[in-house]
C-alpha cells in the first residue's frame, strides 16, 4: 500500500496565524498527562479545547485549569461522531486498545483528527476510506513515533539518495538508580508490549522481521554514561513512506543492564497473562507502576541519524533532542504532549490534502518542518542539527 504524497511536496502551505478573537475548536479524546500537555500548548495558541473522560478527577482538575469537559467514555465511532458535532478538530490520546475506534469515528464523522493512541493495525489501511470522506488523518502523532518520524522525513528530503536512517529514543530517570535503571512514564501495558513484539526493519533493501530486545549496542549521549540501545518495533509507516532507503531501523534506549534484567523477567514468565492460576503479567504491570523516583526528574534522548550522497557528497545528517523533566511535567509527557499539540495546531492552520498523512509526511515540507521545530522551542524543547561529510 503506498499514499499519494505529491500534493505535499508541491504546495506550500498557506499558514494562518490564530489571533485573539479569532476562533477554532477542537475536542480530546483522553484526559491523561500527554493529553493535558496538548491542550496547554493549544491553549496557548487561542484554540478552544474541551477533554472528553470518564475519570472525574481528571475532569475537575481540568476545569479549574479552564477547559471545558465531557464526562463520557468513547466506546464507538458511532460515539465519536456525535461527541465531535461542532468541532473543527479531532484529537485523540486515548489508550492504544481504543486508538483504532477513534480513527474510524473521525472518518464517519468527516472530521479531520490527529491521534497518539498507538494500535497494533497499520494506519495506512484507512487511507482509501479517509480520502473518499474528505477526512486528513495524522497518525503516530508523539515523539517515537511522532517527532522521531518528523526528523526521519526531513533527513530523507534532504540528501538525493538517503542509504540509511536509523532512530535512537528512550526515556529514563536522570540517574541509572537500582532496579531497573526505569521508572514507567507511560502505560506499563503498552512497555511491556513493546518488548515481546517481533521488529520489523530493512536491511540491505529487504524487509527482516528480529526478535525485540536484541542488536545491542552502546550508545553515546553527552553527559550520560552507560547505555544501551536495542531493537524494538518502533518503525511503522516509516517502512512504506521510506522505502526507497535500504536500511532503516530503530533502537530503544536504556541504562545499560536493563535488557538483561527484562530478559530475565520474560524468561521467568513474568509476563505471561496466567500461569497456574496466577496472573504474573498483571502482577509485573502494579510493581512496574510501583517504581517511582519522585526526587529525580526524567529524560528523553532522541538521535535520527541518516546517511546519503548530497550533489555527490557522502554525508551523515543527524537530528538529536535531550529534553528533561519540569516540575510540572515529565519530559515524556512534555516531548509527547507538545508534540501532539503540535501537531494539531499546524492541521488546524493548514490546508493539508486527505488521507493518511503520517508525521514523515509533514517533515517532507521544509516550511512545515521549520514552524513544528519552532513551536518546540517556544515549549523548550531545542532541536539540534549536525551535517558532516564522511568522504567522496
Amino acid at each position: 500500500m503506498s499514499i499519494k504524497i505529491k500534493v505535499l511536496l508541491t504546495k506550500p502551505f498557506n499558514e494562518i496565524e490564530l489571533k485573539k478573537g479569532d476562533f477554532m475548536n477542537c475536542i480530546v479524546f483522553g484526559s491523561g498527562r500527554q493529553g493535558i500537555a496538548c491542550g496547554e500548548f493549544l491553549f496557548k495558541k487561542n484554540v478552544d479545547v474541551t477533554f472528553v473522560d470518564i475519570n472525574s478527577y481528571n475532569l475537575d482538575y481540568l476545569s479549574k485549569l479552564g477547559f471545558k469537559t465531557i464526562k463520557d467514555t468513547i466506546d464507538s465511532p458511532e460515539k465519536v461522531k456525535k461527541l465531535s458535532e461542532g468541532f473543527d478538530l479531532i484529537i485523540s490520546a486515548l489508550p492504544a486498545k481504543l486508538g483504532k475506534i477513534a480513527q474510524v469515528g473521525a472518518i464517519k464523522s468527516q472530521k479531520n483528527i490527529v491521534d497518539v493512541s498507538y494500535s497494533e493495525d497499520d494506519p495506512l489501511e484507512l487511507d482509501s476510506e479517509a480520502k473518499k470522506k474528505n477526512v486528513t488523518i495524522v497518525p503516530d502523532a508523539g515523539v517515537a513515533p511522532g517527532l522521531s518520524n518528523l526528523l526521519a522525513g526531513r533527513i530523507y528530503k534532504s540528501f538525493d539518495r538517503c542509504e540509511k536512517i536509523k532512530i535512537l529514543v528512550g526515556g529514563m530517570p536522570e540517574k541509572n538508580l537500582p532496579p531497573l535503571g526505569y521508572t514507567v512514564t507511560w502505560s506499563p501495558e503498552d512497555l511491556i508490549s513493546e518488548y515481546e513484539r517481533v521488529v520489523k526493519i530493512r536491511k540491505n533493501g529487504k524487509l527482516k522481521t528480529v526478535e525485540p530486545l536484541t542488536g545491542k549496542e552502546d550508545v553515546k549521549f553527552k553527559g550520560f554514561d552507560k547505555i544501551e540501545g536495542f531493537y524494538t518495533d518502533g518503525l511503522r509507516t516509516l517502512l512504506k513512506t521510506l522505502k526507497n532507503v535500504k536500511n532503516l531501523e530503530e533502537k530503544t534506549l536504556r541504562y545499560k543492564g536493563h535488557v538483561e534484567k527484562i530478559k530475565l523477567l520474560k524468561d521467568l514468565g513474568y509476563f505471561k497473562e496466567e500461569l497456574n492460576g496466577m496472573k504474573p503479567r498483571q502482577t509485573t504491570i502494579e510493581i512496574l507502576k510501583s517504581i517511582k523516583y519522585p526526587d529525580v526528574k526524567d529524560v528523553l534522548l532522541l538521535r535520527v541519524v541518516g546517511e546519503g550522497k548530497i550533489k555527490n557528497k557522502k554525508k551523515i545528517l543527524t537530528y538529536e533532542i535531550v529534553d528533561r523533566g519540569d516540575d510540572k511535567h515529565s519530559a515524556m509527557e512534555r516531548t509527547t504532549g507538545f508534540s501532539l499539540g503540535i501537531f494539531s495546531y499546524i492541521l488546524l492552520t493548514n490546508r493539508f490534502p486527505s488521507g493518511v498523512i503520517p508525521p514523515e509526511i509533514i517533515g517532507f515540507d521544509q516550511n512545515n518542518f521549520k514552524k513544528i521545530v519552532s513551536y518546540l522551542k517556544e515549549m523548550n524543547i531545542k532541536v539540534k542539527f549536525k551535517d558532516e561529510n564522511i568522504g567522496k
